[in-house]
């Protein structure tokens, strides 16, 4: 947006330019898109600061997902490794109450 308003100034500098200006309004018009350029130029430099904030939070929100996946993982085989014992416990009771009936 300032970049367009940058360059709508500048063509509006040459529009003036060709039917003539005073030297006070052309250092007006200069100082004026100097003021804009530093404008632009801090706007980028914080965008590329937020850029950098995006992307350590974007790799520390990756590690913890992968962490997290990996507990999941962990409680997954737990919760199988218990149903197999409690199936086998099940089982061998069974197997017993069978034996034992005549």
């Amino acid at each position: 947006m300032l970049i367009d308003y940058q360059n709508e100034y500048r063509n509006n500098l040459n529009s003036d330019m060709s039917a003539g200006m005073t030297s006070n309004r052309w250092i007006n018009y200069q100082q004026f898109i100097q003021t804009l350029e530093k404008a632009i130029t801090q706007h980028r430099q914080q965008l590329n600061q937020w850029t950098q904030k995006v992307d350590i939070a974007l790799n520390s929100w990756r590690e913890k997902k992968q962490r997290l996946q990996a507990w999941q993982t962990l409680q997954e085989r737990q919760s199988t490794a218990a149903l197999l014992a409690e199936n086998r416990l099940d089982q061998k009771k069974m197997d017993e109450f069978a034996q034992r009936a005549p």
